[in-house]
């Protein structure tokens, strides 16, 4: 069961987050706001133990919502969506299987990377 101090910590960084989107903040200010979320998910998942692995899912799920909201070219919308995502994933008893399916490994592509120079 993931703690519910870490529960409503999300709860109260998405209402700020929420209120400085709509008043137009930059991206970096939003995402400063959601890092102390971010900060706590990653403090919890240490203190788990592997054999622990409903809320060990549970906590890589919203972990991994939140390491998409650190990008750079995210919009302000994207961002409050991954950050509503990564909440609600939390506040969800049981891990389903899309959960499990968002535990695989993300794939990004690299610029300048050697298919371009052949």
């Amino acid at each position: 069961m993931v703690p519910s101090r870490l529960v409503e910590l999300g709860r109260q960084v998405l209402g700020a987050v929420e209120r400085s989107v709509a008043n137009g903040a930059p991206r970096l200010q939003c995402q400063l706001l959601a890092s102390d979320f971010y900060e706590s998910l990653q403090r919890e998942l240490q203190k788990t133990s592997q054999s622990d692995s409903p809320e060990r899912i549970t906590l890589i799920a919203a972990a991994r919502h939140c390491d998409r909201i650190a990008t750079q070219n995210i919009s302000p919308a994207a961002l409050l969506g991954e950050l509503r995502a990564a909440v609600a994933s939390l506040q969800l008893d049981a891990p389903t299987r899309s959960r499990q399916l968002e535990l695989r490994p993300l794939l990004r592509v690299i610029d300048g990377g050697l298919a371009g120079s052949a």
